[in-house]
């Protein structure tokens, strides 16, 4: 599953984040490029692609023609025969309904989404100088599961930023316990020299930024371990992976659920149909036919 990075830098400025400063403004590798790497990849023999970028809704802004992460998309799914394409990560705004019903009507692509949050509280959003209320992004989610209703669905998530009090905390629990989220990367808040949330009064204790996030990640999981029950009986398309688990192939589906797959024999880089038996201690088990 290679990585094609198509877009780098960034043109926001959001307050704990350095990389403007360090990777630059947004930059866009041109359509025939990205064009000729994935025909390439698929030459190697590669099925699934991951497209990544620092922030991949900016692709094509800075080119001279008018070109946009979702013309894209189409593009290549147009252009070249990649049987499976996955969004790395996109930011909320960009989420647009035109893009969440490409995934939902094209086979090829992955029925996954991750969506950076940052935090579910309308303050703290302010403060980060972060480009959306919760109730945006809220909506956007909504709509990823109303029309793909058993996609993946993923954020970031930060815990302990400057000045965040314990109702800030709170706010953001329950708006993450309010959407339908598969899992979760939840980051403590780290000062980032040369940002403007480092220069800022109300810096918190560590340890209260450590229980912050084992609330969250107790939260996740819980959300986790239903979305994992709710697969059980399902047959979810897989591509194999160089990996094994208790000496069994492991595959990863369409919607980013990690497959231990007993009795499979076929190599890594096929794709499967698996369907899932059991959950058993976070290993999703599954009996898998090669197609």
């Amino acid at each position: 599953r290679p990585t094609l990075k198509i877009q780098d830098g960034c043109d926001a400025r959001c307050a704990f984040c350095i990389i403007p400063e360090v990777r630059g403004a947004s930059r866009s590798l041109v359509p025939e490029k990205v064009i000729e790497q994935v025909r390439q990849l698929v030459r190697d023999g590669y099925k699934e692609i991951v497209l990544s970028g620092i922030n991949l809704g900016t692709y094509g802004k800075d080119l001279e023609r008018r070109i946009t992460f979702l013309g894209m998309l189409e593009r290549i799914l147009a252009e070249t025969s990649i049987a499976r394409l996955r969004i790395s990560s996109i930011e909320p705004m960009d989420v647009s309904p035109e893009l969440i019903r490409l995934v939902a009507s094209e086979p090829r692509m992955a029925r996954h989404f991750h969506v950076p949050l940052q935090s579910g509280c309308d303050r703290i959003l302010r403060q980060m100088n972060r480009r959306y209320w919760a109730a945006h992004y809220a909506e956007r989610i909504h709509t990823i599961r109303e029309q793909i209703p058993n996609c993946g669905i993923g954020a970031d998530v930060m815990v302990g930023f400057p000045g965040e009090t314990t109702e800030d905390h709170q706010a953001s629990l329950r708006f993450v316990d309010s959407l339908p989220f598969t899992y979760l990367h939840v980051f403590p808040y780290s000062s980032r020299p040369g940002t403007a949330a480092a220069a800022r009064n109300g810096h918190l204790n560590g340890r209260i930024i450590h229980e912050r996030g084992q609330e969250m990640r107790a939260l996740i999981a819980t959300k986790r371990q239903a979305f994992l029950e709710s697969q059980v009986g399902r047959t979810l398309s897989a591509l194999t992976l160089d990996e094994v688990q208790d000496g069994a192939r492991v595959a990863l589906s369409s919607n980013y659920v990690k497959l231990v797959l007993p009795g499979c024999d076929v190599p890594a880089n096929t794709f499967v149909e698996g369907r899932v038996g059991r959950i058993h201690e976070g290993l999703v088990y599954a009996y898998s036919e090669s197609r």
